[in-house]
């Protein structure tokens, strides 16, 4: 009777070990995020503040989430885009519109990729400064 509760217990601790380690094998992605004036992600405004940007997954499809402590404050579906060369600075681009300042993309120091959030690029103004890892 000890050995078939033992070996339960033991089935268990594995399948949470295993599933654990699923886990942080599709850990997200994350950084900060400084906006310095307030912006629109998904048509939620984000006052001026510090942030933490979470992702999942490499893409191409994913979603952008930001954080301010354990809460979302928005969420948006985006894109993993391939960039020609590494970003050589950390930027997010924003594009003016009626209902303000959008957020269209994220660019990250050192990578060969950029977050559009909405799938849009293009004639938008890229803000430098923002620090997102």
């Amino acid at each position: 009777m000890k050995f078939s509760l033992f070996s339960k217990f033991m089935t268990l601790i594995t399948a949470l070990l295993l599933a654990a380690g699923a886990y942080a094998a599709g850990a997200a992605h994350k950084g900060s995020l400084q906006v310095s004036g307030p912006i629109l992600v998904n048509g939620t405004q984000i006052p001026p503040g510090s942030y933490t940007v979470v992702w999942d997954g490499e893409g191409p499809d994913t979603s952008l989430h930001i954080m301010q402590g354990k809460k979302e404050v928005a969420s948006a579906p985006c894109k993993v885009v391939a960039l020609d060369q590494k970003a050589s600075e950390d930027a997010k681009e924003l594009k003016s519109s009626a209902a303000g300042k959008e957020l269209t993309a994220l660019r990250f120091s050192g990578q060969k990729y950029q977050l559009d959030v909405a799938g849009e690029s293009g004639q938008a103004e890229m803000k430098s400064g923002s620090t997102v890892k």
